[in-house]
């Protein structure tokens, strides 16, 4: 069945290039008109670094708070995990500027390491419904891009700078930001930012404080970009993230006064963007190759019956993505490669030695992944109908201390038809295919085995929608209403954490519902939504059948900003989760009903610019302004009997000043 598939797919693909080819020489850019504007582009796709500055945004949650069906859990950086439609960023793709970000350094803190002041813009795309995403996806992928010169640079301007100060309350968090740009003739441009922000006492819901999880991060971008001529673009980047202190290790653990041995995440990422666009609709050509590490250090410790020296878990990734896209009558035509390489490795600074004098060898090389994929899609424009459809071969292979081929060809498919001139119905398909992932690097040890049947993780994911353009019924400037429903299932899922021998774990069915409006009129603008999450589990080992943990959420989300004046704009936006209960099991206590307490939390923001003070920008704003004690429904410790819950941070004042010169 999958073969008719992906040959019916390619059959069209090739019937449309052949029919369209003859006329390809008289096709010119403004002739195509593909239109996949929705009421999810219109919250998703869009999330600017002048969005993230007016919200003082300086953590990831910041970043993705506001995007229907994505929740992040936790209260200090280094604690906070992102889900998407009910599955966690272990099942998406995570890029920066194109480099890929993957593993799991340890099951206790995220691993998207993102500093805000560094973005320019931040998309996600919800589903595995698209060819361009990457291999593996299940659940959407995180597209971080990070600021370009241009971002800065006025006209003619040949050097400027930026400078930066915040203070939020709820963390004791100060951070400075230093941005210097500047344009060296009309080819070469660049750009350097440098963020320095400490945390202190984190105070949450209530007025509980705790020392446990003060930090320091230090992070910075240095950009340059070669313009050779009209139609070739080089930029070459370094991205640096380093969050660290004498703090707790388990960072979405609750808070504590104790005191806590050194340990720091770090990422170093290397990118090299390529783009050739000559006159020519044949040609669009987009290469990107990197490199990335990403490790956690831990200091010399000493425990009761063994000291242990420095050591440093990481997990490295590089690879390359080369596309072309080509303009043919209604046809735009995306087909390219790429290639991921991952691997992961233990090293420390001497052996473990135990009390009685036995020593260990803490240095391990563990596993590693190549995966080679192919890609096409064509985005069609057929009178009222826009259908894209697109297909990815991939060729996953196990190495270093694993191994194993695993190869799937994977149909994709998105279909929009303009019904009326307000009212589009949309559908969606997307085959899943995700080959073993690496296990958790910091549970690798020289014991390390490998399942004996180590299976790729395969599905498939239904959507089913429409989009409402309200524009003209609500004399707006713009407004749209969406709805969309979804169900994929993912068989022989596997997650990370504690599986270093690569072992499926369980099937999984996920369902949900989201809906959108937005609204914008004159001065005012309004984004509202509304997701929910439910599915069902079974345990391969038992066949035990659970909830999942993100089962029988509901997650509201509205946010209104108005221009109050010339100089000042404000903003409000609340989210609200009812209580709920859901069904968990693990092995030892079999099926346990738990019950999670509901929250609404409301933030409000100010941005003040001066016309007697040029070039200077106020930002004021308050975040969870009731000081509500609360934790995450996919947070560590959500169920209200829990003893060690991970609450999020409580009321937190916030203000920054900028100044460019």
């Amino acid at each position: 069945m999958k073969l008719k598939i992906a040959k019916t797919v390619a059959a069209l693909m090739l019937a449309n290039i052949s029919v369209q080819a003859e006329n390809s020489q008289s096709t010119h850019l403004d002739d195509v008109n593909i239109k996949t504007t929705t009421a999810f582009d219109a919250q998703i796709k869009s999330i600017s670094s002048q969005e993230l500055e007016d919200k003082q945004a300086s953590d990831v949650k910041d970043v993705l708070k506001s995007i229907p069906s994505v929740d992040v859990s936790g209260d200090a950086r280094y604690a906070q995990k992102i889900y998407v439609r009910g599955l966690d960023d272990k099942s998406s793709n995570i890029t920066v500027d194109g480099a890929k970000v993957g593993g799991q350094l340890f099951h206790h803190s995220g691993d998207q390491t993102i500093d805000p002041s560094l973005l320019k813009i931040t998309s996600v795309e919800l589903g595995p419904n698209s060819a361009l995403s990457g291999s593996g996806v299940i659940n959407g992928s995180f597209v971080y891009e990070t600021k370009d010169p241009s971002d800065f640079l006025e006209p003619n301007e040949v050097f400027g700078g930026k400078v930066t100060l915040g203070y939020q309350s709820g963390y004791e968090r100060k951070t400075g930001t230093v941005a210097v740009f500047g344009r060296v003739n009309d080819k070469v441009e660049f750009v350097g930012i440098g963020t320095i922000s400490d945390d202190g006492t984190l105070r949450i819901g209530g007025g509980e404080e705790f020392t446990s999880k003060e930090s320091r991060l230090e992070s910075g971008l240095a950009k340059i970009v070669i313009k050779a001529n009209d139609y070739n673009t080089i930029k070459l980047s370094y991205n640096r993230y380093e969050d660290s202190g004498d703090r707790q290790l388990s960072g979405e653990k609750v808070g504590t006064d104790n005191e806590e041995d050194y340990n720091s995440i770090t990422r170093d990422t290397f990118n090299i963007n390529y783009e050739y666009k000559p006159d020519n609709e044949l040609v669009n050509v987009k290469a990107n190759t990197y490199y990335n590490e990403q490790y956690l250090t831990r200091e010399a410790t000493s425990e009761a019956t063994y000291e242990e020296p420095e050591r440093e878990y990481k997990n490295t990734t590089l690879g390359y993505d080369l596309r072309n896209t080509s303009l043919l009558g209604i046809h735009k035509i995306t087909y390219g490669t790429d290639y991921t390489h991952e691997e992961q490795e233990v090293s420390a600074d001497g052996y473990r030695v135990y009390t009685t004098g036995v020593t260990e060898d803490l240095n391990v090389s563990g596993g590693e992944i190549d995966n080679r994929g192919l890609y096409i899609e064509d985005e069609m424009q057929l009178n009222k109908l826009t259908l894209t459809l697109g297909a990815r071969y991939d060729y996953h292979e196990l190495g270093g201390i694993y191994d194993g081929t695993f190869k799937e060809l994977s149909p994709k498919l998105k279909a929009k038809y303009q019904l009326t001139d307000e009212l589009a119905l949309k559908t969606a398909y997307g085959h899943i295919f995700k080959g073993p992932a690496l296990g958790e690097t910091l549970m690798l040890s020289s014991t390390t085995t490998q399942d004996d049947d180590v299976s790729a993780q395969i599905g498939n994911n239904f959507e089913l929608g429409f989009d409402y353009d309200l524009t003209n019924t609500l004399n707006a400037d713009y407004s749209i209403f969406g709805f969309n429903i979804y169900r994929y299932d993912v068989d022989n899922y596997s997650y990370p954490t504690k599986n270093n021998s690569l072992s499926s774990e369980s099937d999984v069915v996920i369902w949900g519902l989201e809906t959108m409006f937005s609204y914008e009129k004159d001065k005012f603008g309004l984004n509202a939504s509304h997701s929910y999450t439910d599915g069902k589990e079974k345990d391969l080992a038992s066949g035990t059948t659970y909830d999942p943990k993100a089962a029988h959420i509901h997650l509201f989300k509205i946010a209104l900003n108005y221009q109050l004046l010339n100089e000042l704009k404000g903003s409000y936006s609340t989210q609200f989760v009812p209580g709920n209960t859901w069904n968990e099991y693990s092995s030892t206590s079999g099926v346990i009903e738990y019950e999670r307490g509901g929250y609404a939390t409301h933030d409000v923001d100010f941005t003040y610019k001066p016309n007697s003070m040029k070039n200077t920008t106020f930002n004021f704003g308050v975040g969870n302004i009731f000081d509500k004690k609360y934790v995450s429904h996919n947070g560590f410790g959500a169920q209200t009997t829990s003893t060690n819950r991970n609450y999020d941070v409580g009321r937190n004042v916030k203000l920054q000043l900028s100044y460019r010169f």
